[in-house]
């Protein structure tokens, strides 16, 4: 069998151009123009492949914006819509972010990123970071809420793109809501920066009203950027996706507000489940956006590994282990840990557990935990007879399968739910469990078998 080493990647070199937001949206402009007229052309990256005579891993860079490639790849892609590449479309790219600067950029008076996450390193995302770049700068959206099951990258994504766009604002705020702190609490500590930042000596209102209305005031007037973290904390634990916890059901009223009212600004959140308020609000033609991330690719899984250590795998190998967890970027990084450990870097050694199912990290049990126990009793009944049935099955072999369990009524809105909080997939009329998914609740479902045996010996 033939196996390759991992071998150290060389030093990226600041070489190469990328476009300047005038030339991105120039192109996308002409994409957009042509599909107008043509709306059989969607633009894929495989499409755009072919047509400009670009790898997809270069059309890739060209729409993110976040990679240099060489002028005349630009100039091709340019071609192929009959513009031409005029200076003011391309720069060089700045050096890459690594600690040090990336600690400069937010020691900045204009933005506040407490907490957020190190993106010096990075991997993928091209094509998301274009398409919220093109919301929040293009569109001007007022709300763009990022969603995905746990560790799928949505925070760092989030702080990637807010890292990139920040010089298009004036003030640029990030806040976790991690701890689950009160709606109050949270615009005040918002309002506190944002009216520094703005050198502005006001008193923050006491009443909520009366912050948010300041608040709405700072938007409207100047070009501000919030960023709301882990928003899935204020929401219900107990099976009702996208409600509020007791005492949170006020974040709604701050939500809807900027969601509604005209202003200048925007309002990006990260969340496993998505606010009940968006859903009536969001469109291709509104001002209020979703975007679900998914997984990273097998290329881009590699990269990741690779930063963990030498790993010996073909490349079927690497395509099965990285598709078995989703692209899941946590937990890549909890499998590339313990295959260093226990398989010595030897990814055929993993597969073999995995094909047993036997390659569910104690970190990974936890991950999957987290987001089951927030289930319905309905949702884990659908989630358990999809992990034993295990193929793909349809809506109507599940409306027979399951009639006895659920009434119609309730199968769909379970399925509905369980999409929207990305634990189950959707491909054409099929539905189903990814394979880390689907092991991990046959595991629970053993465990609960050898615990109930144990009681009654």
């Amino acid at each position: 069998m033939l196996t390759f080493m991992k071998r150290k990647l060389p030093n990226k070199r600041n070489r190469g151009v990328i476009l300047t937001l005038k030339g991105w949206n120039k192109l996308q402009s002409a994409m957009r123009a042509e599909s107008e007229n043509n709306p059989q052309n969607n633009f894929t990256i495989e499409e755009l492949s072919l047509r400009t005579n670009l790898s997809s891993h270069t059309i890739s860079k060209i729409q993110g914006q976040s990679e240099a490639v060489d002028k005349s790849s630009l100039q091709s892609a340019f071609g192929a819509f009959g513009l031409k590449l005029c200076e003011c479309d391309y720069t060089r790219p700045k050096p890459s972010p690594e600690i040090d600067d990336f600690e400069a950029r937010r020691a900045s008076l204009k933005y506040d990123w407490g907490e957020a996450p190190d993106t010096s390193v990075f991997y993928g995302r091209s094509m998301e970071l274009s398409k919220l770049q093109h919301w929040v700068l293009k569109e001007r959206c007022r709300v763009v809420t990022l969603l995905g099951i746990g560790g799928i990258g949505k925070s760092t994504l989030t702080v990637k793109l807010g890292l990139q766009i920040q010089d298009e604002f004036e003030v640029v705020v990030w806040r976790s809501l991690q701890n689950a702190p009160s709606v109050e609490e949270t615009l005040t500590s918002i309002l506190q920066f944002v009216l520094w930042a703005l050198r502005k000596d006001i008193e923050i209102p006491q009443s909520l009203n009366g912050k948010i209305s300041k608040l709405m005031e700072c938007l409207i007037n100047h070009r501000c950027l919030l960023i709301l973290d882990n928003v899935e904390t204020i929401l219900c634990s107990n099976g009702q996706v996208g409600q509020y916890r007791p005492g949170y059901e006020r974040y709604a009223q701050l939500i809807k507000t900027i969601a509604q009212v005209p202003h200048k600004s925007c309002l990006l959140m990260n969340s496993r489940e998505k606010p009940r308020d968006i859903l009536p609000l969001e469109g291709e033609k509104t001002k209020v956006k979703c975007l679900k991330i998914k997984g990273l690719n097998p290329r881009e899984g590699r990269e990741l590994f690779e930063q963990k250590g030498e790993f010996t795998a073909t490349e079927q190998e690497w395509e099965v282990l990285i598709n078995y967890y989703g692209g899941n970027p946590q937990a890549l990084k909890i499998v590339a840990a313990g295959t260093s450990e226990v398989f010595n870097g030897r990814i055929a050694l993993a597969l073999d557990y995995l094909k047993q199912g036997e390659l569910i990290f104690e970190e990974m049990y936890d991950l999957l935990e987290a987001q089951f126990q927030r289930l319905s009793a309905l949702e884990k009944k659908l989630m358990h007879w999809l992990a034993i049935n295990r193929e793909p099955v349809s809506l109507a072999d599940l409306v027979k399968d399951v009639v006895t369990l659920f009434s119609k009524r309730q199968l769909l809105q379970t399925i509905k739910s369980l999409l929207q909080r990305s634990l189950i997939e959707k491909n054409g009329e099929y539905f189903f469990l990814q394979p880390v998914l689907m092991e991990y609740i046959r595991h629970r479902l053993e465990t609960s078998v050898f615990a109930q045996q144990a009681c009654m010996k």
